[in-house]
């Protein structure tokens, strides 16, 4: 099998100033080695409802440069990935929000950073697969069937990982 997953790119550095939510001022960055755990915490806390898949520190070091945090007063409440798979592909995971600020703009913050993140690296789409399609239509998300999804990114991304499309609705945009 050819992969055609391209070698880990850290996300580029995206200069977004503070931006303000229902909670006040949050920041949103790209993560780094010694992130893995806050970026457990919040992704395991919906693994455990169901939503996201667990995730153990050893694979998110592996890939922490795929990986976003959203703080507030140097604490960690949001989290999300952009995985590049080709050079017109991404896949955004792992989007999560503490439970304890959930729908109050952290989890529109960390997509705007993702998505801009994809601008930047001049990708053509992005896909995902949810358990939550309405949150992620709102940022121009639209529901496909798994035949529209490159067969190369099936075989890795889903199948390759043991990943399952059943319960989940996959979505893909544009980037520009």
């Amino acid at each position: 099998m050819t992969s055609t997953r391209v070698d880990v790119r850290p996300l580029p550095k995206i200069d977004l100033p503070p931006q303000t939510s229902d909670i006040g001022e949050i920041a949103v960055r790209t993560a780094r080695p010694g992130d893995e755990h806050a970026v457990c915490r919040l992704v395991n806390a919906w693994a455990d409802e169901g939503l996201t898949l667990r995730r153990t520190p050893a694979e998110v070091v592996v890939r922490i440069g795929e990986f976003v945090l959203c703080e507030q007063g140097g604490f960690a409440i949001g989290t999300g990935a952009l995985a590049v798979f080709s050079p017109a592909l991404a896949e955004i995971r792992s989007v999560a929000v503490d439970p304890t600020v959930k729908a109050k703009g952290v989890g529109r913050a960390v997509m705007t950073f993702l998505v801009d993140a994809a601008k930047t690296l001049e990708l053509d789409e992005i896909v995902l697969l949810t358990k939550v399609p309405g949150f992620f239509a709102k940022f121009g998300f639209r529901e496909i069937s798994a035949a529209q999804l490159p067969p190369s990114f099936l075989e890795e991304a889903i199948i390759g990982r043991g990943r399952k499309l059943v319960g989940r609705t996959i979505m893909i945009r544009d980037v520009m």
